[in-house]
């Protein structure tokens, strides 16, 4: 071979290497790169539950206008004339459609559909029974919910209940859990802690 030849052949390899190299390292870009998945598209493939009838648009946007965070986004979707601060949520849900809107047609904000966009345990109706309120449930109602559950709770570990945890301790125990986990978001992680709930906070 010629040293012309030789040289040729060489630089080729060399480009030839420096180009997997570079592939590799993601110098380049093509086509074979991922493109990141929208808000919406990550929240299905995550079990996520969205948000979808003016009913519960209402509900949100009533429960959360005392947020100064939440008000700040949502209004940036109301009409120019529009004071959704006195609003009864016949505005604000349309408002607050139009955000959730946004976040999931989004690649970049996750969170924020999370908090304000997406159904929580609590949304959704049992299959049977109802849930026992929070606020101003019947104290027998709690009381009978800890009796049933006991076992269960002792089973899992629940914080606070023990064999020897009578029922007037236990009734204050079960109403703390159910209060703070109903507010977790539906999603396939949260499967275990839905399935509990619907048995342990119900009536």
């Amino acid at each position: 071979m010629s040293k012309l030849a030789f040289g040729v052949a060489g630089a080729s390899g060399i480009a030839g290497a420096g180009g997997v190299v570079a592939y590799q390292n993601g110098l380049f870009s093509s086509a074979e790169k991922q493109e990141p998945l929208s808000v919406r598209a990550s929240l299905v493939k995550e079990g996520y539950e969205l948000v979808d009838s003016d009913e519960k648009f209402q509900a949100f946007f009533s429960e959360f206008k005392t947020n100064e965070e939440f008000m700040k986004e949502v209004n940036k979707h109301k009409k120019d004339s529009e004071n959704l601060e006195s609003d009864n949520g016949d505005k604000g849900k349309v408002a607050l459609r139009s955000l959730c809107s946004s976040y999931f047609n989004s690649k970049d904000n996750l969170d924020k559909a999370i908090k304000w966009c997406v159904l929580r345990i609590q949304d959704k109706s049992p299959a049977t029974g109802t849930w026992i309120a929070s606020e101003g449930g019947d104290q027998d109602d709690w009381k009978n919910a800890f009796k049933k559950s006991k076992s269960a709770m002792i089973s899992q570990k629940i914080t606070g209940i023990t064999d020897s945890t009578n029922d007037d301790q236990g009734k204050e125990e079960i109403k703390k859990w159910c209060t703070e986990n109903k507010k977790l978001p539906i999603n396939t992680k949260n499967n275990p802690i839905q399935a509990n709930a619907l048995s342990w906070c119900t009536k």
